[in-house]
């Protein structure tokens, strides 16, 4: 039982590399799975290669060049992420707030909805512009329909 605890010390672990890896070799096996091509199915071997690099490396027991290259693929997949997150929390206050740019400066303000005719003031570059803050936000049409 020590052997097997020490042996489960040395290895690297799961990181997000590794992670991605996997849910790629899931994705590919459920599409490829879908279809009953021959051709599909010589491509459903190759979908296997990603487990085997995610089982590679969580069993690896080298740390520094296994850490160095998740830092690598951190770097190329953080501004993806973030992109996504910032269109998901648009998404929730599109609910609650229309998006305007700035005609000058093309900074992106939020205005409430449902204000009528506003004059926006452009915190970066002072410019002053009236838009139309139409549609009823969230609140306002729960309390009409109450």
């Amino acid at each position: 039982m020590k052997r097997l605890g020490s042996f489960f010390d040395e290895i690297y672990g799961f990181d997000g590399m590794s992670s991605f890896l996997l849910f790629i070799s899931v994705i590919l096996n459920l599409v490829t799975g879908m279809w009953p091509s021959q051709a599909v199915n010589n491509f459903n071997l190759i979908s296997y290669l990603p487990l085997l690099g995610c089982i590679f490396r969580v069993f690896s027991r080298n740390h520094e060049r296994r850490a160095h290259e998740n830092e690598c693929f951190l770097k190329l997949a953080r501004p993806l992420c973030e992109n996504i997150i910032e269109k998901r929390e648009e998404q929730a206050e599109a609910k609650l707030f229309r998006f305007f740019k700035c005609p000058v400066c093309k900074q992106k303000l939020r205005v409430p909805k449902g204000k009528g005719k506003v004059e926006i003031t452009c915190p970066k570059c002072g410019n002053k512009f009236i838009k139309k803050s139409l549609g009823i936000c969230f609140a306002q049409q729960r309390r009409r329909s109450q």
